[in-house]
């Protein structure tokens, strides 16, 4: 099955599983130097996750 035959549903709950492991990754404290300046990525992701969110729970129980 390709991703494109693959139900909407759990793509999109990988989709946001992703999104949210690149969030921990770098919200996480650097072990080297001071803080990186990543505030614009986190705010694009946080973002994404949102609109990923937002399109899950638009989903009814028999979309794919």
């Amino acid at each position: 099955m390709t991703e494109a035959d693959e139900p909407l549903r759990p793509q999109l709950d990988a989709a946001i599983d992703k999104v949210r492991r690149e969030l921990e990754i770098l919200e996480a404290p650097s072990s080297i130097g001071g803080p990186p300046d990543d505030g614009s990525v986190i705010a694009d992701l946080r973002k994404e996750l949102a609109e990923l969110e937002a399109a899950r729970a638009g989903l009814g129980p028999y979309d794919r």
